[in-house]
């Protein structure tokens, strides 16, 4: 599930947002400017696009810099949401 989000993250940043990926993309890469290049529109529209397509809810107090400061730490926030959104969905 990991790399799987992984994947729909950077094609989203890539394919929908239009940023350029840089030549390495590994999880210690930051979201912001120095790294992926998201701003908060830019931010916005990949969680959209990422509740659309998982039907998780992300709310934006979860998403801070402090608290999601690089890729990796966003992938693994949205596969925490998937896993529980596939739990819950077992449990009733």
């Amino acid at each position: 599930m990991h790399e799987e989000t992984r994947e729909f993250i950077l094609t989203v940043v890539r394919d929908i947002i239009n940023l350029p990926l840089p030549g390495r993309v590994d999880d210690s890469l930051p979201l912001g400017e120095e790294g992926l290049g998201l701003e908060s529109l830019a931010m916005i529209e990949l969680v959209l696009q990422l509740e659309g397509e998982y039907g998780i809810d992300l709310p934006e107090e979860d998403l801070e810099p402090q608290l999601v400061p690089d890729l990796g730490a966003f992938v693994n926030v949205v596969v925490e949401r998937r896993a529980a959104l596939t739990t819950g969905s077992a449990a009733k």
